[in-house]
């Protein structure tokens, strides 16, 4: 069983105990605190699982871990680890293995570099978890950390995806656009927006989209409702044919038409 295989198998798995349990992706994700996109990658072998999220989903779905990964499938646990590719969050040092194609002297000197950003990492994620964010390497968690802290909010416990509150506990929509990958991309929203999803994203007070250029912050503007209800309507129009969008996008141009709070308006703008 090679790593795709395993990556494939281990979704399968998950996918047929949580129908068996009569849990939705939804009560999933909130369950284990991940957003509902995280789940659905999981469950279509498009992401490899952290040993924390086996253990939460094993826990949510009242069942063992070695229920989802189904040790009798392969020779050795260790083969399973080293096939299905899972996530450890951190260990306290990393070694080189044996076969390799690059030489010594390469391999060390990145180890060296890995090594001194993995302890910047961890010291990131100490600061991530005073925020709310369980894994910064997961769901654009440093990007968010960062808008978080400039915006003084949290992550809103028990919700999916982004969504932030402030210290009056008023609730707030967080987005982020990477626009080196493609600058005319819209705004992704959610994989199944339904009408409970649609409901939310109009109570919100209001929308944070933050625009990064690779890991760079460029802008954060803010986006009132009321600006994306003509969008908001063409949705609920669909939902009286449908049970569900599948991840429609908020054009720039009404990001573009809120307040940008970050950097600050000057008079030279």
């Amino acid at each position: 069983m090679d790593y795709i295989e395993a990556r494939q198998h281990f979704a399968d798995r998950l996918r047929q105990f949580r129908k068996n349990k009569s849990i939705t992706q939804e009560q999933l994700a909130e369950l284990t605190n991940k957003s509902i996109e995280h789940i659905s990658f999981l469950e279509r072998g498009e992401r490899s699982p952290s040993f924390e999220i086996i253990l939460d989903i094993a826990k949510a779905l009242d069942i063992s871990p070695a229920d989802l990964l189904d040790f009798d499938q392969l020779e050795t646990a260790g083969d399973l680890i080293s096939t299905i590719g899972l996530n450890t969050v951190s260990s306290p040092s990393v070694e080189l293995v044996d076969e390799t194609l690059a030489p010594q002297s390469e391999r060390k000197s990145g180890l060296d570099r890995l090594q001194s950003a993995l302890e910047g990492i961890r010291t990131m994620q100490r600061l991530a978890d005073d925020y709310g964010i369980k894994d910064i390497l997961q769901d654009n968690g440093g990007k968010v950390l960062q808008v978080l802290i400039l915006l003084g909010l949290k992550i809103s416990p028990g919700r999916e995806g982004n969504d932030a509150l402030d210290a009056e506990g008023n609730e707030y929509e967080l987005k982020t656009i990477n626009r080196a990958l493609n600058k005319n991309a819209g705004i992704t929203t959610h994989h199944h927006l339904n009408r409970e999803i649609l409901a939310k994203y109009r109570g919100v007070k209001a929308w944070f989209v933050a625009i990064y250029d690779s890991i760079e912050l460029v802008e954060i503007y803010k986006v009132e409702p009321l600006i994306l209800e003509p969008i908001f309507q063409r949705w609920e129009q669909k939902l009286e044919t449908v049970a569900s969008l599948n991840n429609p996008k908020i054009p720039m141009r009404y990001v573009k038409q809120g307040e940008r709070v970050y950097p600050k308006n000057t008079l030279s703008d």
